[in-house]
């Protein structure tokens, strides 16, 4: 049966405004809203006069008052490139391997802790299932400097619970353990999110067949739903560790930010800025850049596999 000719027509010439409509309007949120800032955060790396105007007009009254110790200080901040600045600065050196560290150990105790109960709640219908589930997800809304409160609160020295643990050798808040406390609150519910997600989209008749087949439970969760949820398990580590490895809210008010033991690089971008300005802080902020998509487009590219 052939279309009649209105439709043909309209079939093979028609506008199609509606996917070029949203094509425009999500390229030019990409564009203006990731792209633009990433993209220059790289190019005052390459010219250090886009985000410190005012070096030429420093560069001249040195010159022009003749003070060439202060033309000599300008000229070495702004001598060579940030990439390599970075990784000759032993503070930031041991800022990123603080990062590296305490973000890798968050991670572990997210998995470790945050699978079970992702299953339970993927699995199982209790009572009061979904205020749990809220609960979860509340780290997700909740600005960072509220957990940094909430972690002093429960675990300060000064409070019942923190003095115990202080008394018995475990001081956790203001050391380098409370950045992995305040890194595991804030990311642990996006791993547990994606997590839940992928448990409900495995059937639940391929997990009652292997039962039938004798399977205990723990054989159907290691050989059916953990490998039909990979995926989704990978992605929701990667936004995990993405977001444990950028944390600074909660991570500066329970750490005691000491250079080296608990001084990780978002830290180090913010007291560098504070210190010397927005160029100094250029260095570390393409530490964190370069470190965290080298990581993110590994376990893109796994995925995709």
């Amino acid at each position: 049966m052939q279309p009649r000719n209105d439709e043909a027509k309209h079939a093979r010439g028609a506008f199609p405004l509606f996917p070029v409509s949203m094509a425009a309007l999500g390229l030019s949120f990409l564009i203006f809203m990731f792209l633009a800032p990433l993209g220059t955060l790289i190019y005052s790396s390459i010219n250090p006069s886009y985000a410190d105007p005012g070096a030429f007009q420093r560069f001249y009254s040195s010159l022009a008052s003749g003070d060439f110790e202060a033309l000599l200080a300008e000229l070495q901040l702004y001598s060579g490139n940030p990439m390599l600045i970075a990784f000759q600065d032993e503070v930031l050196l041991d800022a990123l391997r603080v990062s590296l560290i305490t973000s890798g150990v968050s991670s572990m105790i997210c998995i470790c802790l945050g699978l079970p109960l992702a299953y339970l709640l993927a699995r199982y219908d209790f009572p009061g299932r979904r205020i749990l589930k809220t609960l979860v997800e509340l780290p997700m809304v909740l600005p960072p400097v509220v957990a940094g409160i909430s972690l002093i609160l429960l675990l300060g020295p000064n409070t019942p619970l923190g003095s115990f643990l202080r008394q018995a050798g475990w001081e956790l808040v203001f050391t380098w353990r409370g950045i992995i406390l305040a890194q595991t609150f804030v990311a642990s519910p996006f791993f547990i999110r994606s997590a839940i997600a992928s448990f409900e989209e495995v059937p639940v008749d391929l997990e009652l067949a292997a039962r039938s087949l004798g399977a205990s439970p723990f054989k159907v969760f290691r050989s059916v739903t953990l490998p039909l949820s990979t995926r989704g398990l990978a992605a929701g580590w990667a936004m995990m560790w993405a977001r444990a490895m950028g944390e600074f809210g909660a991570t500066i008010m329970v750490s005691s930010n000491v250079p080296g033991q608990s001084y990780t690089l978002t830290t180090a971008i913010y007291w560098k800025f504070w210190a010397g300005g927005i160029y100094p802080s250029i260095a570390a902020a393409i530490l964190l850049l370069a470190v965290s998509s080298v990581v993110l487009l590994v376990v893109r590219l796994l995925i995709e596999r």
